[in-house]
Protein backbone atom coordinates (compact mmCIF):
# COMPACT_ATOMS: atom_id res chain seq x y z
CA UNK A 1 0.00 0.00 0.00
CA UNK A 2 1.32 3.44 -1.00
CA UNK A 3 1.26 6.00 1.80
CA UNK A 4 -0.72 9.15 0.87
CA UNK A 5 1.15 12.36 1.68
CA UNK A 6 -1.98 14.51 2.00
CA UNK A 7 -4.28 16.65 -0.13
CA UNK A 8 -2.71 19.67 -1.80
CA UNK A 9 -6.00 21.52 -2.15
CA UNK A 10 -9.10 22.00 -0.03
CA UNK A 11 -11.46 22.55 -2.98
CA UNK A 12 -14.72 20.60 -2.62
CA UNK A 13 -15.84 19.03 -5.89
CA UNK A 14 -18.23 16.34 -4.66
CA UNK A 15 -21.81 17.49 -3.93
CA UNK A 16 -22.70 17.10 -0.26
CA UNK A 17 -25.81 15.09 -1.23
CA UNK A 18 -23.50 12.34 -2.43
CA UNK A 19 -22.41 11.69 1.15
CA UNK A 20 -25.86 12.00 2.71
CA UNK A 21 -28.08 10.28 0.13
CA UNK A 22 -25.99 8.27 -2.35
CA UNK A 23 -23.01 6.88 -0.45
CA UNK A 24 -25.15 5.11 2.23
CA UNK A 25 -26.96 3.23 -0.57
CA UNK A 26 -23.96 2.15 -2.65
CA UNK A 27 -23.14 -1.50 -1.94
CA UNK A 28 -20.31 -2.20 -4.40
CA UNK A 29 -16.87 -0.65 -4.48
CA UNK A 30 -16.75 -0.47 -8.27
CA UNK A 31 -19.91 1.64 -8.40
CA UNK A 32 -18.47 4.03 -5.84
CA UNK A 33 -15.20 4.33 -7.78
CA UNK A 34 -17.09 4.88 -11.02
CA UNK A 35 -19.38 7.65 -9.78
CA UNK A 36 -16.61 9.44 -7.89
CA UNK A 37 -14.41 9.41 -10.97
CA UNK A 38 -17.36 10.56 -13.08
CA UNK A 39 -17.83 13.57 -10.80
CA UNK A 40 -14.11 14.30 -11.01
CA UNK A 41 -14.15 14.13 -14.82
CA UNK A 42 -17.18 16.39 -15.11
CA UNK A 43 -15.53 18.95 -12.84
CA UNK A 44 -12.57 19.12 -15.22
CA UNK A 45 -14.60 20.04 -18.28
CA UNK A 46 -15.93 23.53 -18.92
CA UNK A 47 -19.25 24.93 -20.09
CA UNK A 48 -22.88 24.14 -19.32
CA UNK A 49 -23.13 21.03 -21.54
CA UNK A 50 -20.73 18.75 -19.67
CA UNK A 51 -20.80 15.09 -20.55
CA UNK A 52 -18.50 12.09 -20.34
CA UNK A 53 -18.03 8.96 -22.41
CA UNK A 54 -17.22 5.40 -21.48
CA UNK A 55 -13.82 5.88 -23.09
CA UNK A 56 -13.04 8.63 -20.59
CA UNK A 57 -12.96 5.84 -18.01
CA UNK A 58 -11.59 2.95 -20.05
CA UNK A 59 -8.67 4.95 -21.47
CA UNK A 60 -7.58 6.18 -18.04
CA UNK A 61 -4.98 3.65 -16.92
CA UNK A 62 -4.89 4.63 -13.21
CA UNK A 63 -8.68 4.30 -12.95
CA UNK A 64 -8.79 0.95 -14.75
CA UNK A 65 -5.90 -0.35 -12.64
CA UNK A 66 -7.92 0.59 -9.57
CA UNK A 67 -10.85 -1.47 -10.83
CA UNK A 68 -8.54 -4.37 -11.66
CA UNK A 69 -7.50 -4.54 -8.01
CA UNK A 70 -11.06 -5.57 -7.17
CA UNK A 71 -10.34 -8.97 -8.66
CA UNK A 72 -12.64 -9.04 -11.68
CA UNK A 73 -12.45 -7.92 -15.31
CA UNK A 74 -12.19 -4.11 -15.07
CA UNK A 75 -14.18 -3.66 -18.30
CA UNK A 76 -17.08 -5.61 -16.82
CA UNK A 77 -16.83 -3.70 -13.55
CA UNK A 78 -16.84 -0.39 -15.42
CA UNK A 79 -19.97 -1.30 -17.38
CA UNK A 80 -21.70 -2.45 -14.22
CA UNK A 81 -20.60 0.67 -12.32
CA UNK A 82 -22.01 2.91 -15.03
CA UNK A 83 -25.23 0.90 -15.22
CA UNK A 84 -25.72 1.05 -11.45
CA UNK A 85 -25.03 4.80 -11.45
CA UNK A 86 -27.69 5.32 -14.12
CA UNK A 87 -30.24 3.08 -12.40
CA UNK A 88 -29.58 4.83 -9.09
CA UNK A 89 -30.09 8.20 -10.75
CA UNK A 90 -26.70 9.73 -10.05
CA UNK A 91 -25.87 9.76 -13.77
CA UNK A 92 -28.12 10.42 -16.76
CA UNK A 93 -27.46 8.48 -19.95
CA UNK A 94 -28.38 9.58 -23.46
CA UNK A 95 -27.97 7.42 -26.57
CA UNK A 96 -26.23 9.51 -29.19
CA UNK A 97 -25.33 7.84 -32.45
CA UNK A 98 -23.35 4.72 -31.63
CA UNK A 99 -22.32 5.81 -28.15
CA UNK A 100 -23.67 6.86 -24.78
CA UNK A 101 -23.27 10.29 -23.25
CA UNK A 102 -23.29 10.49 -19.45
CA UNK A 103 -24.36 13.59 -17.51
CA UNK A 104 -24.46 14.28 -13.80
CA UNK A 105 -28.05 14.32 -12.54
CA UNK A 106 -27.81 17.97 -11.52
CA UNK A 107 -29.72 21.06 -12.71
CA UNK A 108 -27.12 21.74 -15.42
CA UNK A 109 -26.97 18.06 -16.37
CA UNK A 110 -30.73 17.77 -16.68
CA UNK A 111 -30.90 20.97 -18.73
CA UNK A 112 -28.13 19.73 -21.02
CA UNK A 113 -30.01 16.46 -21.61
CA UNK A 114 -33.24 18.34 -22.29
CA UNK A 115 -31.54 20.70 -24.77
CA UNK A 116 -29.75 17.80 -26.45
CA UNK A 117 -32.96 15.85 -26.90
CA UNK A 118 -34.65 18.95 -28.33
CA UNK A 119 -31.83 19.46 -30.80
CA UNK A 120 -30.70 22.75 -29.26
CA UNK A 121 -27.02 21.72 -29.14
CA UNK A 122 -24.74 19.11 -30.67
CA UNK A 123 -21.88 17.43 -28.76
CA UNK A 124 -18.52 18.49 -30.14
CA UNK A 125 -16.34 15.38 -30.11
CA UNK A 126 -13.22 17.34 -31.04
CA UNK A 127 -13.67 19.77 -28.16
CA UNK A 128 -14.25 16.85 -25.83
CA UNK A 129 -11.01 15.20 -26.95
CA UNK A 130 -8.97 18.40 -26.60
CA UNK A 131 -10.28 18.98 -23.08
CA UNK A 132 -9.70 15.34 -22.22
CA UNK A 133 -6.00 15.72 -22.98
CA UNK A 134 -5.71 18.16 -20.07
CA UNK A 135 -7.81 16.35 -17.47
CA UNK A 136 -4.97 15.72 -15.05
CA UNK A 137 -3.29 19.09 -15.13
CA UNK A 138 -3.33 20.97 -11.80
CA UNK A 139 -6.30 23.32 -11.69
CA UNK A 140 -5.73 27.02 -11.07
CA UNK A 141 -7.09 26.80 -7.52
CA UNK A 142 -4.51 24.18 -6.63
CA UNK A 143 -1.76 26.19 -8.33
CA UNK A 144 -2.72 29.33 -6.44
CA UNK A 145 -2.96 27.60 -3.07
CA UNK A 146 0.36 25.79 -3.50
CA UNK A 147 2.32 28.78 -4.81
CA UNK A 148 0.66 32.04 -3.79
CA UNK A 149 -1.39 31.77 -0.61
CA UNK A 150 -4.61 30.66 1.14
CA UNK A 151 -7.59 30.05 -1.11
CA UNK A 152 -10.37 32.24 0.28
CA UNK A 153 -13.88 32.32 -1.18
CA UNK A 154 -13.15 35.74 -2.68
CA UNK A 155 -9.96 34.51 -4.36
CA UNK A 156 -11.80 31.43 -5.65
CA UNK A 157 -14.38 33.65 -7.37
CA UNK A 158 -11.66 35.86 -8.82
CA UNK A 159 -9.81 32.84 -10.18
CA UNK A 160 -13.00 31.43 -11.65
CA UNK A 161 -13.78 34.69 -13.46
CA UNK A 162 -10.18 35.07 -14.63
CA UNK A 163 -10.13 31.57 -16.09
CA UNK A 164 -13.22 32.43 -18.14
CA UNK A 165 -11.62 35.66 -19.40
CA UNK A 166 -8.04 34.55 -20.02
CA UNK A 167 -8.19 30.74 -20.15
CA UNK A 168 -6.57 28.15 -17.91
CA UNK A 169 -3.17 28.24 -19.61
CA UNK A 170 -2.70 31.98 -19.25
CA UNK A 171 -3.76 32.07 -15.61
CA UNK A 172 -1.50 29.11 -14.79
CA UNK A 173 1.42 30.73 -16.60
CA UNK A 174 0.80 34.07 -14.87
CA UNK A 175 0.95 32.31 -11.51
CA UNK A 176 4.23 30.72 -12.56
CA UNK A 177 5.53 34.15 -13.62
CA UNK A 178 4.64 35.55 -10.20
CA UNK A 179 6.58 32.73 -8.53
CA UNK A 180 9.62 33.20 -10.76
CA UNK A 181 9.68 36.93 -10.04
CA UNK A 182 9.03 36.40 -6.33
CA UNK A 183 5.89 38.55 -6.54
CA UNK A 184 3.39 36.16 -5.03
CA UNK A 185 0.28 38.34 -4.98
CA UNK A 186 -2.94 38.28 -6.95
CA UNK A 187 -2.40 41.93 -7.90
CA UNK A 188 0.81 41.01 -9.69
CA UNK A 189 -0.81 38.03 -11.44
CA UNK A 190 -3.69 40.21 -12.60
CA UNK A 191 -1.26 42.84 -13.90
CA UNK A 192 0.55 40.18 -15.93
CA UNK A 193 -2.71 38.90 -17.41
CA UNK A 194 -3.92 42.38 -18.34
CA UNK A 195 -0.57 43.14 -19.94
CA UNK A 196 -0.70 39.95 -22.02
CA UNK A 197 -4.23 40.75 -23.12
CA UNK A 198 -3.47 44.36 -24.06
CA UNK A 199 -0.03 43.92 -25.57
CA UNK A 200 -0.19 40.36 -26.78
CA UNK A 201 1.76 37.34 -25.70
CA UNK A 202 3.87 35.71 -28.38
CA UNK A 203 1.70 37.49 -30.89
CA UNK A 204 -1.54 36.21 -29.34
CA UNK A 205 -4.26 38.47 -27.97
CA UNK A 206 -7.39 37.46 -26.11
Amino acid sequence: MISFSGFSSGIEMVPSQFFTEILPEIDTLHEMKTILFAIYLLNQYQGDQRYILRTDFSECEPFMQGLKQLGDDPEILLDDGLEKSVLRGTLLRVDYGNTHLYFLNSPKGRLAVERLEQGQWVPDSFLHISEKANLFRPNIYQLYEENIGPLTSMISEILKDSEKIYGHEWVADAIETAVVNNARTWRYIETVLKSWKENGRNGINR
